[in-house]
């Protein structure tokens, strides 16, 4: 993904995670992640593996397509 992506895909992670109530600490331990790589992936730092995705999508009970809105 390029920079613009990321950054974009974080901001939906973001805003996902906050709809949830969720703080970074509880969503990368129901993601089975680290915390600093839950800031990374918000930050629009890291380029996720497709288990992460699958991951964070569960724990965060949405769409894949939830993840990338506007890429």
């Amino acid at each position: 993904m390029d920079n613009k992506a990321l950054r974009g895909m974080g901001k939906n992670l973001n805003r996902l995670r906050m709809a949830m109530g969720l703080t970074q600490e509880k969503l990368a331990e129901k993601s089975d992640i680290s915390l600093r790589y839950v800031q990374q992936l918000e930050a629009g730092q890291r380029n996720p593996s497709i288990a992460t995705l699958v991951n964070l999508r569960r724990a965060l009970s949405c769409d894949f397509n939830d993840l990338f809105k506007g890429l």
